[in-house]
C-alpha cells in the first residue's frame, strides 16, 4: 500500500464502530529497503498523528543486516526514519544492542510488543524482557500472526512470559504474575495511546475486561474465598495455570461478545468451516501442503 492510500483509508476508518477501529500504519521489516522509505512512512505517521507498528529485530541475523547495510543498530535506524515515539510499536525485538537501544527505546517512549510463543516456535530467540523492563521501557504482550505461534490465546502468551525469562535468567523472580498481567492489560493500552480509556477498571473508563471462570482441575487449590486470608493469589492463577478456555465471558465498550463461553454475535461453526474451505484454496492455488516429515500414519 502507498503512502496516499494508507491516508485515505486512515480519513476513511478511522474512529468508526464508536471509535473502536483505529487505522495503524504497518511498516515492512527492514531488510536493505532504503532508509528513505521508512523515513517516508514514519513522517506521513507524525504529520497525521497515526500510529505505527513494525517487527523489528526478530530474526538471529536482523542485527547484522542493520549494521552491515545500514551502519547502525535497530534502533538507531527506527530514530533516523522517525519510526520511534509513544504511537510506535515494535514487535518482537529479540536481536537488539542493548547499550546503545534500550536508551532510545525509554526516551522516546516507544513500545516493545513480546511475542515469546512465536518466538520460540520461530527459534528466533529471546527478548531481553527483564533488561527492557529495568531500563523502564513500555513492554506489552502480542502473539503475532497465527502462523508463527498457531493461536492467539494471550493466556497461553502470559504463561510463556510469565515462565520463559525465569529459566533464562536463571532467577525465579524474573517477571512476575503481576508484570506479566500488567504488559497484556495495563501496558498494551498504553502502548495504543488508550490508557486513560482502557486497560484497568475505573471508573470513567470503558467497560474493557473479561470474566474468567478458575474452576478447573487444572486451577486447583484456587479458591477465591481463602484469597484475603493468604491463599493461592488470583494473579498467579490466571498466569500460570488458566488458558482461553477459562474465559466466561467478554464485554468490550460496554458491550457483551461472548457469554457462557460462546461467542454472542457470529457462529462459530460457521467460522471453523469457512477457515477450512479458506485453507483449502490456499493449497490448491499455492500447490503447498503440510509434509509427514516423521514417518507417522494417520488413520
Amino acid at each position: 500500500m502507498s503512502i496516499a492510500s494508507m491516508l485515505a483509508a486512515h480519513e476513511k476508518h478511522h474512529g468508526s464502530f464508536n471509535d473502536r477501529l483505529h487505522v495503524w500504519a504497518a511498516a515492512g521489516t527492514p531488510r536493505g529497503s532504503p532508509l528513505s522509505s521508512h523515513l517516508g512512512i514514519g513522517q506521513a505517521c507524525k504529520e497525521h498523528d497515526i500510529g505505527l507498528t513494525m517487527h523489528c529485530a526478530e530474526a538471529p541475523k536482523d542485527l547484522t543486516i542493520y549494521k552491515d547495510l545500514y551502519s547502525c543498530t535497530p534502533m538507531q535506524f527506527c530514530q533516523d526514519a522517525q519510526l520511534t515515539g509513544v504511537k510506535t510499536v515494535l514487535a518482537h525485538m529479540v536481536h537488539l544492542d542493548l547499550p546503545v537501544d534500550l536508551p532510545i527505546l525509554k526516551e522516546t517512549r516507544t513500545t516493545v510488543a513480546h511475542n515469546p510463543n512465536s518466538n520460540c516456535k520461530l527459534a528466533s530467540g529471546i527478548a531481553s524482557v527483564p533488561e527492557m523492563l529495568d531500563a523502564g521501557v513500555n513492554v506489552s504482550l502480542g502473539t503475532d500472526g497465527a502462523p508463527c505461534g498457531n493461536t492467539y490465546d494471550m493466556f497461553r502468551e502470559m504463561h510463556l512470559a510469565g515462565i520463559l525469562h525465569k529459566g533464562s535468567h536463571l532467577d525465579a523472580k524474573a517477571v512476575g504474575a503481576e508484570t506479566v498481567l500488567e504488559m497484556a492489560t495495563m501496558n498494551g493500552a498504553k502502548a495504543l495511546g488508550l490508557d486513560k480509556e482502557i486497560g484497568s477498571i475505573e471508573i470513567g473508563k470503558k467497560a474493557d475486561f473479561v470474566v474468567v471462570d478458575p474452576r478447573g482441575l487444572y486451577c486447583a487449590p484456587y479458591d477465591e474465598e481463602d484469597v484475603l486470608s493468604g491463599g493461592v493469589d488470583p494473579m498467579t492463577t490466571v498466569v500460570y495455570s488458566c488458558t482461553g478456555n477459562d474465559i466466561e465471558m467478554v464485554v468490550v465498550d460496554g458491550e457483551c461478545l461472548v457469554k457462557d463461553r460462546k461467542l454472542v454475535k457470529v457462529d462459530e461453526l460457521e467460522i471453523i468451516e469457512a477457515a477450512k474451505k479458506s485453507i483449502r484454496g490456499i493449497r490448491e492455488r499455492s500447490g503447498v501442503k503440510a509434509e509427514n516429515r516423521r514417518g507417522w500414519k494417520y488413520v
